[in-house]
């Protein structure tokens, strides 16, 4: 990770292709981890498509810094993160023991897939600036979608918090420290420089994520598989 700043022209600095390499090579380490020793819990095999699939999303990254074919590139690590809010959710409903909207949720996951994978229009552009990617996409498709993807990671977080309210369980505690983990710096970045940052979200936040991918795997997988799946 790089120093964090706004330069005299307004571009925010995060995480190079070097280290969105390392990332996605710690995240895929870490899923194998997970798979190996907690694979046999539908939780646990959940968690490990998360830890993938954020592997997978620097992996496109990577690809489109290094010269790769950039729109089919970001058509995948759209798919990708597409999957991320809506996964999360899932987790902490099993952990609730209610569907708070998952159906509607992999509704809206499945639509979104759709549009990126064979909207034309969907995504113009992507570009590397060093640091971060920046991805050009619909105006009016970006609204929506930003309100999808913050929309479901909130309604992730409320759930937790509801559910702590009935059952105090340590777990639930890291989940919403893994969620903080990588909305909180987000959060940050815009205050430093919102203009920079917007198109710059996913590279950004997925950047982030690399905490939410290592309390995943070392705290709330094995918390779950000790108290839970002996149950």
């Amino acid at each position: 990770m790089t120093k964090i700043l706004k330069n005299k022209n307004s571009t925010f600095f995060c995480f190079t292709p070097e280290v969105m390499l390392a990332t996605f090579l710690i995240e895929t380490i870490l899923a194998l981890y997970v798979f190996i020793r907690y694979r046999t819990t539908p939780f646990s095999r959940l968690a490990v498509l998360l830890l993938m699939l954020l592997a997978g999303f620097q992996f496109a990254e990577y690809q489109i810094c290094v010269g790769s074919d950039s729109i089919f590139w970001s058509r995948i690590g759209f798919i990708i993160i597409t999957l991320l809010p809506v996964l999360g959710l899932h987790l902490i409903t099993l952990l609730a023991g209610k569907d708070y909207f998952l159906k509607f949720g992999y509704v809206l996951m499945f639509t979104y897939i759709a549009i990126f994978a064979f909207g034309e229009k969907a995504i113009s552009q992507a570009t590397c600036g060093g640091n971060y990617i920046i991805f050009n996409t619909a105006q009016e498709l970006w609204w929506t979608y930003a309100v999808y993807y913050f929309g479901f990671l909130f309604l992730g977080i409320w759930v937790a918090v509801k559910t702590l309210l009935v059952k105090n369980a340590a777990i639930l505690y890291w989940m919403i420290l893994g969620y903080a983990s990588f909305m909180l710096p987000m959060g940050i970045v815009y205050l430093i420089s919102a203009a920079a940052a917007w198109n710059a979200t996913p590279s950004i936040m997925c950047g982030f994520a690399i905490i939410f991918a290592i309390i995943l795997a070392l705290k709330v997988v094995p918390l779950y598989y000790k108290r839970y799946a002996a149950e």
